[in-house]
């Protein structure tokens, strides 16, 4: 299934059931630690009707591409958020969760500390269904990785009525003998909705053409997106379908491997994994879209733009981090 077809696809599951050197500076759907509960809304099309409950999504593993930087590294992570995240009737639990990690391969010695860090997916109820909208890299070096997972989780509340939400984890990898291994995961942790949001954030959650995951909709919800990226986000969505990726929460504080602080942490940065849909990482995907939102995000005010070509003019870079998502940050708030 394509990338386009595939976000298609989920959005209109959801709908039923509802009715990834590190990155310089994240449709509608996450300081990496702690375990805070998964933002979690009751899905309306259930009936209040003692009929029986209506089923959740069903599981639908990620796809990969041919182009993929390091496949190994980011199926390890994608695969085991999945497996952790989905389970069904009289599964759910810490025992389950342990087995679910040791049939995807991971050491028996880090088992039980990644499903404690993995406790925010595990709260969903007594069944559950998790699906990777976004998987990019945080961080490549010669034997430690990162990537970034954005996630939209469904569950089963205790009434019966199914209920989504979702993070984004900072799945932390290193290169053992036998390959990559998932060393630690860091849940997103949302902040507190602003009580008075203003304008500018209430037309960027809402605007038709910025697809948002449930952590970056969160960040921006609790004003973790400065003005003038927002801004952007909505210049860019004049000409644009814009998915995101990342904004804040769920990605490593420093640029990973250095002590330089992100532009994400700082506020000002935002990432992109698809544009009219079509993925960035996607061979079939359009160079000159790509390399045309990446102007236009310049354009827009953003200081330091990255993405699969080095596009030859000061403020934009490209590396292997940067083959699968468009990083856009800005120099000041406003």
């Amino acid at each position: 299934m394509t990338e386009p077809a595939r976000r298609v696809f989920l959005a209109a599951v959801a709908g039923a059931a509802a009715a990834i050197a590190g990155c310089t500076s994240g449709g509608k759907e996450p300081t990496p630690t702690g375990s805070s509960p998964v933002t979690r809304a009751p899905s309306s099309g259930n009936s209040p009707s003692p009929s029986p409950p209506a089923p959740l999504p069903s599981a639908s593993p990620w796809p990969f591409v041919r182009t993929e930087v390091e496949p190994q590294v980011k199926g390890s992570a994608v695969r085991l958020l999945e497996a952790l995240g989905t389970w069904p009737r009289g599964q759910e639990g810490v025992a389950p969760a342990k087995e679910r990690a040791v049939a995807q391969d991971v050491p028996a010695g880090s088992v039980p500390h990644l499903v404690t860090q993995a406790q925010p997916l595990l709260d969903a109820g007594p069944e559950a269904t998790t699906r990777v909208i976004a998987a990019q890299y945080g961080g490549l070096l010669s034997a430690r990785a990162s990537v970034l997972v954005a996630l939209r989780q469904w569950g089963r509340a205790a009434e019966g009525k199914v209920e989504d939400g979702g993070v984004t984890v900072d799945v932390r990898l290193t290169r053992a003998a036998s390959g990559w291994e998932v060393s630690e995961l860091y849940p997103s942790r949302a902040a507190k909705p602003l009580a008075r949001p203003g304008t500018l954030i209430e037309q960027v959650v809402a605007h038709d053409r910025i697809r948002l995951p449930p952590a970056a909709e969160a960040d921006i919800r609790a004003g973790q997106l400065r003005p003038k990226p927002l801004r952007a986000l909505l210049t860019l969505a004049e000409t644009y379908e814009i998915d995101v990726s990342v904004v804040h929460t769920g990605h490593p504080r420093n640029v990973f491997g250095t002590d330089r602080l992100s532009d994400h942490t700082r506020m000002r940065a935002f990432d992109v994994w698809a544009v009219d849909g079509h993925a960035v990482i996607d061979p079939a995907t359009s160079d000159a879209l790509i390399d045309g939102f990446m102007r236009a995000a310049a354009k827009a005010g953003a200081y330091n733009v990255g993405g699969p070509r080095q596009l030859g003019l000061p403020g934009f870079f490209s590396d292997r981090v940067h083959r699968d998502h468009l990083h856009v940050a800005f120099d000041s708030d406003v």
